[in-house]
């Protein structure tokens, strides 16, 4: 997998266009055209960090494909992609939208407890 192919998976697995990608990194939509054709063109690890900070990737999956892809968040190494992303996810919220998902997270505990008689382990 080439840079070309891991940009496209990050467009794809967040649901943007390229228009909203280029918005939130504040670039222009036609040099994310490029960097989507061109394997030859590379980004900089300034941009490759922007899209850490916004998506949760990791710089050096971006620019390189090491592994790991995601930022890694949690001391916990185990940890699967999907509880990556919802850490990275997590890690960009404000106080009040992090009480609101613990707040569900709690009521899903709640929902388990009434089925089962103890909590999601």
């Amino acid at each position: 997998m080439n840079q070309c192919d891991r940009i496209k998976r990050i467009l794809q697995e967040n649901k943007l266009k390229q228009k909203q990608l280029a918005c939130e990194l504040g670039i222009t939509e036609s040099y994310i055209s490029k960097l989507l054709k061109d394997p030859d063109i590379r980004l900089s690890q300034s941009l490759a960090a922007l899209i850490e900070e916004k998506y949760g990737y990791s710089a050096d999956w971006i620019l390189s494909g090491k592994e790991p892809k995601f930022k890694q968040i949690s001391k916990n190494k185990g940890l699967s992609e999907l509880h990556q992303k919802a850490l990275a996810s997590l890690e960009k919220m404000n106080d009040e939208q992090v009480k609101a998902v613990l707040a569900f997270i709690n009521s899903l505990d709640d929902i388990e407890k009434s089925f089962c008689g103890e909590g999601i382990k």
